[in-house]
């Protein structure tokens, strides 16, 4: 069995951060392991407030897994400050033969909302991006960090172009809706990929970006490609959505476990 890191933050619902990152493992049949950034109260309504973690023990955190343990495959979720962000860098460049690292620059919110400002934002970009197999920004993050609208395919392939430059190896864009449909797409050094499904009606979209990104890192552990391991996980949260059920009154979590079931 593969192992998998999360580095994230606890959503107490369990629809997204860590918690959704270890269904999301357990859902892949890899092993689960997780070191939390921060703690939220959080519901299916919104978050309500926010502690960090002390940054010294978030990295002796990641060192205590690495000294003992084979690490197959690293996501890395809310980092929220700057002191977080440079502790988990800076701790990750240290290691050798440094797995896949798949980022999800948390920004902003599905509706636009962004909540990351400054200088951690600027932080993520700098010292997280260059160390990152993969980003997966939502079309909202990608427009905050490259101050560039995103409207059409074309932008879409402009924006992931530019985000290239920042010296990830990848990026998987998520565009929301365009034309009817949601659209994604996926841009590597030597190809790109649009993914277009129809466009769900529902709120059950909870945690779907923190689910993205940690089941391309179980895939990457697993020994499949970056290209498979990128679709099967848009495949994976298209029906984790498609097959949700009721949980809370507000946008409610999608279905990690639809085929358990």
């Amino acid at each position: 069995m593969k192992n998998v890191l999360s580095i994230a933050g606890v959503d107490p619902s369990g629809g997204a951060g860590i918690l959704a990152d270890i269904k999301v493992f357990i859902a892949h049949k890899v092993y689960a392991m997780g070191v939390v950034t921060a703690t939220t109260s959080q519901n299916t309504k919104g978050i309500f407030g926010m502690e960090l973690v002390d940054s010294k023990i978030i990295s002796d955190g990641i060192k205590a897994i690495f000294e003992d343990i084979k690490v197959d495959a690293i996501k890395i979720g809310v980092v929220p400050s700057v002191d977080i962000i440079n502790a988990v860098a800076s701790t990750l460049r240290e290691i050798k033969n440094r797995p896949p690292i798949i980022l999800d620059p948390v920004m902003a919110c599905k509706n636009g909302d962004i909540w990351l400002e400054g200088e951690a934002k600027e932080a993520i970009v700098k010292y997280l991006f260059p160390i990152s197999t993969i980003i997966t920004p939502n079309k909202f993050e990608a427009q905050e960090i490259l101050k560039f609208e995103i409207k059409s395919k074309d932008d879409m392939i402009e924006a992931a172009k530019r985000l290239l430059n920042f010296g990830v190896k990848a990026v998987f864009l998520k565009g929301g809706e365009i034309d009817g449909n949601s659209v994604d797409l996926f841009l590597g050094r030597d190809e790109f990929k649009f993914f277009e499904t129809k466009r769900l009606q529902t709120n059950s979209t909870h945690g779907s970006g923190c689910s993205l990104s940690s089941a391309i890192a179980a895939n990457l552990a697993n020994g499949l490609t970056l290209n498979d391991s990128v679709r099967l996980a848009k495949d994976y949260v298209f029906n984790a959505i498609n097959k949700s059920f009721k949980v809370g009154s507000g946008c409610n979590p999608i279905n990690h476990f639809y085929d358990f079931y």
